[in-house]
């Protein structure tokens, strides 16, 4: 009666310890890149847009707050403290409103709405545009 040899060799064994380690490595760079992605995806809060025209001169009012929820988004797997809603005007020295920030309506979103005066901002003829409230960091 013959047995069967069930002992792997050392080449087997280099093969298989080969394959496991390339697969451990894989998961590890996967499993970074998307951590690193998750951790910088932060709110702006639209700082940069209203900053865009107070720095022009224009007054700032805030009609309705920032509020500002935990918002899951599948993208990232993460949940991030949003501006789902508030409302902020803008108005020349005259009082004239020149422009408006919406946040929205409370649903859980990246977007803002600008909203301006034609008339004045001409070289904008559309007067409105969507904005990411959301900044996306590099890793140093």
């Amino acid at each position: 009666m013959k047995y069967l040899n069930l002992k792997p060799s050392v080449s087997d064994m280099k093969i298989w310890v080969t394959s496991l380690l390339v697969l451990v490595l894989v998961i590890s760079i996967v499993g970074c890149e998307k951590e690193a992605l998750n951790e910088n995806v932060i709110s702006n809060d639209g700082t940069q847009a209203r900053l865009s025209y107070t720095e022009k001169g224009y007054t700032e009012v805030e009609i309705n707050p920032i509020i500002k929820t935990s918002c899951y988004f599948s993208d990232w797997d993460k949940d991030i403290m949003t501006p789902v809603s508030g409302l902020f005007e803008y108005y020349d020295a005259d009082g004239n409103w020149v422009a408006s920030i919406d946040f929205g309506d409370g649903t859980c979103d990246e977007w803002a709405t600008k909203t301006w005066d034609v008339n004045i901002f001409p070289d904008y003829p559309s007067g409105t545009s969507d904005f990411s409230v959301f900044d996306y960091k590099d890793k140093k």
